[in-house]
């Protein structure tokens, strides 16, 4: 359950006295977790403010914006219904204007460019912002129940670092695992030569994401430029109590298994008797694990599977900060 808070985000005064450099960092604010990220950057520096965004007019007034944690469908739903708006998000991740993005979780599936497992009750797909060459799963490691906290690379240093109260913690506390927190989290499959690859982990697919894999897979083989592919339901409830899966075993060469495209499973009491192992390629041959990548950076935009927001380290806040300060010093 992510955190709320029923108080005002901090409103913070910048004091030019001191000559200190300053930074205004918006954060969208349709939906999810924004005044976690308010918290998290303002703990940062003081000499940072941070706006909740809603219109298209704010944009002119921050130095680089997040994308907050939530939920991707309904982000876009009130985007697309907000006049103005995501044009205007497009334009500002788009634009040379160098003023960094970061997404992170359901923002960083409005940042890529293809996406699969998109929500069923969409009818034109899921609304995209794009501006990273990435293919992402939503929903890859499950549904709300399945969230969980794993260990993740450390983020790297902050490309700058002058700012009031940023300081270097030392290599001990730099190069710690970050405590990844993975709610319904999206995983990024494959990225373009040109994004920098911060981070991987190896988890496996939930049943239904592993479904879509499959269809996936059976799609490159046949030579499709995939953009997108809805959510597909991975079991289907008899009448008798029994439960069918959808078999997505791939073998090495990446074709479907020709045994068959359903598993039966009977149903005693409450009990399911058995789960199939769901086998993709890239995938171990004892578990149904893969390699799939956690973070990345493409010039001045900046994505993250899990939420650093609702934990107490802000490293990636910091590099985040980095980047914008290292920006607005270069522009």
């Amino acid at each position: 359950t992510i955190r709320r808070s029923s108080s005002p985000p901090l409103s913070i005064s910048i004091n030019m006295a001191n000559n200190q450099p300053s930074i205004t960092i918006g954060v969208l604010a349709l939906q999810g977790a924004f005044e976690e990220h308010q918290r998290s950057i303002e703990s940062v520096s003081p000499s940072i403010t941070t706006i909740q965004i809603r219109t298209p007019d704010q944009l002119s007034q921050i130095d680089g914006i997040i994308l907050p944690g939530g939920e991707s469908t309904a982000m876009g739903l009130i985007g697309d219904a907000t006049t103005g708006l995501w044009e205007a998000l497009r334009e500002f991740v788009h634009s040379d204007n160098n003023k960094p993005t970061w997404g992170t979780c359901a923002g960083m599936i409005l940042l890529a460019e293809r996406c699969v497992g998109t929500s069923a009750v969409i009818t034109k797909g899921q609304s995209l912002i794009g501006g990273v060459d990435l293919l992402v799963c939503r929903n890859y490691f499950g549904s709300q129940i399945s969230s969980f906290e794993m260990s993740t690379p450390a983020p790297p240093l902050p490309p700058c670092s002058n700012l009031e109260g940023m300081k270097n913690e030392g290599d001990e506390v730099n190069n710690a695992p970050f405590p990844g927190v993975f709610i319904r989290a999206p995983a990024i499959l494959t990225a373009s030569p040109d994004v920098e690859v911060l981070g991987k982990v190896v988890a496996a697919p939930c049943r239904a994401a592993a479904v879509v894999l499959r269809e996936l897979e059976r799609k490159i083989e046949a030579g499709e430029d995939v953009i997108q592919i809805g959510v597909m339901d991975a079991l289907e409830r008899k009448e008798d109590g029994g439960i069918t899966y959808t078999d997505a075993r791939l073998q090495n060469g990446g074709a479907a298994d020709a045994s068959g495209s359903n598993y039966e499973e009977e149903k005693k009491e409450t009990n399911i008797q058995e789960r199939i192992n769901i086998d993709l390629p890239g995938a171990s041959d004892e578990t149904n694990a893969r390699e799939v990548i956690c973070a990345v950076r493409k010039g001045t935009i900046l994505c993250t599977a899990f939420h650093p927001e609702i934990t107490d380290d802000v490293r990636w806040h910091k590099y985040f900060v980095g980047m914008v300060l290292a920006a607005k010093q270069n522009a």
